[in-house]
């Protein structure tokens, strides 16, 4: 199971072909060095860490380091279907890496006083419980249609924040927040309609 919307899985298949066509010789190499999915769904934490730090002095960096993450992250699923072993255990892994990468590169942004304090504790909480009750529909076999996920807005936002230094953090993560509380009433709705 994931946390994709019903429109974003148009996408995904062609998505993690190309990806995998792409790193297909770095995931040989991983699975030859026995190197777990877990292990690189887990580095983005370190990562996140290392974000915080460069954030005030060489934000490029920084944001270098989070396209990194964000490349872990799907390299931790194409290392998974290359060994034949997804799990539900693994996903939920993932989604909780994710969390925590999203949470530290806010925190950053905040740490530096160009996002709103109150929506940088507001958008992990809202984030979480968004990519939870997404993943629990599509367990309930009840997707939701669309998803305006932070990738569409935040993370152009962030781009602009750290090589331009656009202050756009706090519209930014408002508008995320908006789209991601519209998802989680749809997500609401048909869990209720699939449960009831």
């Amino acid at each position: 199971m994931d946390s994709f919307s019903s429109f974003e899985r148009r996408f995904v298949a062609p998505y993690r072909t190309t990806f995998a066509r792409i790193t297909a010789p770095l995931v040989r190499l991983l699975r030859w060095l026995h190197v777990s999915p877990n292990l690189v769904s887990f580095s983005q934490v370190p990562i996140g860490g290392l974000i915080v730090y460069f954030m005030g002095t060489w934000p490029q960096l920084a944001f270098s380091l989070f396209v990194a993450t964000l490349l872990l992250d799907s390299l931790d699923g194409a290392l998974a279907r290359a060994y034949g072993r997804s799990s539900q255990f693994g996903a939920l892994f993932d989604q909780l890496c994710d969390h925590t990468r999203e949470t530290l590169m806010i925190a950053a942004v905040a740490l530096q006083g160009d996002l709103h304090l109150a929506l940088a504790v507001l958008y992990p909480l809202v984030y979480a419980t968004f990519n939870f009750l997404l993943f629990l529909c599509n367990y309930q076999r009840a997707p939701v249609p669309w998803a305006v996920k932070s990738y569409l807005i935040v993370y152009p936002g962030l781009f602009l924040y750290t090589f331009f230094q656009v202050p756009w953090m706090t519209p930014a993560v408002a508008l995320s927040l908006a789209f991601m509380t519209t998802s989680i009433l749809l997500a609401l709705r048909n869990l209720s309609r699939a449960m009831g």
